[in-house]
């Protein structure tokens, strides 16, 4: 059986500078990588010198995720079609039911998101994290949504949601303004180290926001850094560890996950 992630992330870019070692780790090992992206990231960077006008960022965009996406092993990209730096307006039920026809088009075993802080405190992140920890359970509810089941989109129950985390003590040391968490309440470690150099690689597809991939990559100790990312156990059907956990596919169940 092939296990499964789905990504329910916010902007083009997210899934770089975020997760990308992960991503490029479970595809190469077979797994089916897919992400979910709220926007196209129109409210962004333009370039410095400009790669484009605003009037057309958000397709130059979707164009550098989708390069990230061959980069990293992202099987399918899903754009939810809502406008960047607007997620806190937009009625929650409609990101929730746009999240939900996601998972229950990809079926996936596992689920990523941010941790509730979104780690760089973008409100955008902050919503998308508060849709993922409804859509887990919305998803496998056959009361909710049911007007999309005559399409295909059967319910669908993942096993687990992680949510993409980073010690606060190494934030601190950056003297980054970003939103961590302690060390103590990090419950998933994936060693990444052979993946690093292909993480670095999709960062250059992003050429309209190379001033962020910049100021990231220029940290010190990035690199090294980057060979372990690490992750918070938010929601689970499965019974919890006792122990952290070195990867997000462990004790998947071989057989398909059961509907409700």
């Amino acid at each position: 059986m092939t296990r499964r992630i789905l990504l329910l992330l916010a902007h083009p870019d997210d899934e770089t500078f975020g997760p990308g070692g992960t991503i490029a780790k479970y595809s190469s090992e077979g797994a089916g990588v897919y992400l979910a992206t709220a926007t196209t990231g129109q409210a962004g960077m333009i370039g410095d010198p400009p790669v484009t006008d605003r009037e057309h960022l958000g397709e130059v965009r979707a164009a550098e995720l989708r390069c990230a996406a061959r980069v990293l092993g992202i099987r399918d990209v899903a754009f939810l079609g809502f406008a960047d730096g607007r997620l806190a307006q937009t009625p929650r039920a409609l990101l929730v039911e746009k999240a939900v026809d996601q998972i229950r088009r990809f079926r996936p075993h596992v689920l990523i998101g941010f941790g509730p802080g979104g780690v760089s405190g973008h409100p955008d992140h902050v919503v998308m994290s508060e849709v993922a920890l409804e859509a887990f359970d919305a998803a496998a509810d056959p009361m909710r949504f049911p007007r999309r089941q005559p399409e295909g989109l059967a319910p669908w129950a993942p096993c687990k949601l992680y949510q993409f985390e980073i010690a606060q003590e190494i934030l601190d040391a950056w003297n980054a303004p970003l939103a961590g968490v302690p060390r103590e309440s990090l419950s998933a470690f994936v060693d990444v180290s052979a993946f690093v150099g292909r993480k670095v690689e999709a960062f250059s597809c992003h050429r309209t926001q190379a001033k962020d991939s910049a100021r990231i990559l220029s940290r010190e100790g990035y690199r090294e850094f980057a060979r372990l990312e690490t992750y918070v156990l938010a929601k689970t059907r499965l019974p919890r560890p006792g122990r952290p956990e070195n990867g997000l596919l462990e004790d998947i169940p071989d057989e398909e996950t059961p509907e409700p």
